[in-house]
């Protein structure tokens, strides 16, 4: 079943110039494309055509969540469905941005403490868009409640976001469930061993 385009539309129309998003982000969403259908796979989503964004500079998040969503389209027979594309998607996005130099930052003050890292929610997602509040707090020691606010995308997506801080902190058995609570608002626990 293909992304929801009216999801789409209503998440674009709320969207301004001011709304960005770093290449980096971008160009996670390509090397899943790639590692599954290669080049033409990650120019063919890409409203720009290219396929690669430089990974600092920041873009309006109108053409990711268009690429987003043509990428789930993509992606969705070969990773079992659209939830999983966004999953895969955002779980890529984190990787790239750990491996940057804003992300080993992070994860040296965290210091291998996923709480830790998990606290510096708002701040990284700070660095990597230019839009929404995000907010942390603590059920249990290995459970974090978040909240995200005015954030344009999906839930899938960010539990993959999320997922992916937690298995690179050393987090095993990981569980990431996301609810839309409202437009552009969902919450999310995590969980792991």
């Amino acid at each position: 079943m293909p992304a929801d385009r009216q999801d789409l539309a209503a998440r674009l129309a709320a969207a301004t110039p001011e709304d960005t998003v770093r290449g980096l982000v971008f160009n996670g969403a390509f090397s899943v494309l790639r590692e599954h259908g290669g080049d033409e796979a990650a120019r063919q989503c890409d409203p720009a055509g290219t396929g690669s964004r430089t990974d600092f500079f920041s873009y309006p998040v109108m053409d990711y969540l268009n690429m987003a969503w043509n990428a789930a389209d993509w992606l969705e027979p070969h990773v079992g469905g659209v939830d999983a594309a966004f999953y895969k998607i955002g779980h890529r996005a984190l990787a790239n941005v750990l491996s940057s130099m804003l992300g080993r930052t992070l994860l040296t003050i965290a210091g291998g403490d996923i709480q830790r890292l998990l606290s510096q929610t708002a701040s990284g997602y700070k660095a990597t868009v230019s839009y929404g509040e995000r907010e942390v707090d603590w059920p249990s020691p290995r459970h974090a409640h978040m909240v995200f606010r005015h954030d344009f995308l999906v839930p899938p997506f960010h539990c993959g976001v999320v997922a992916a801080a937690v298995e690179m902190a050393g987090g095993r058995n990981v569980k990431a469930v996301g609810r839309q609570i409202g437009f552009l608002e969902a919450e999310y626990d995590i969980s792991w061993d």
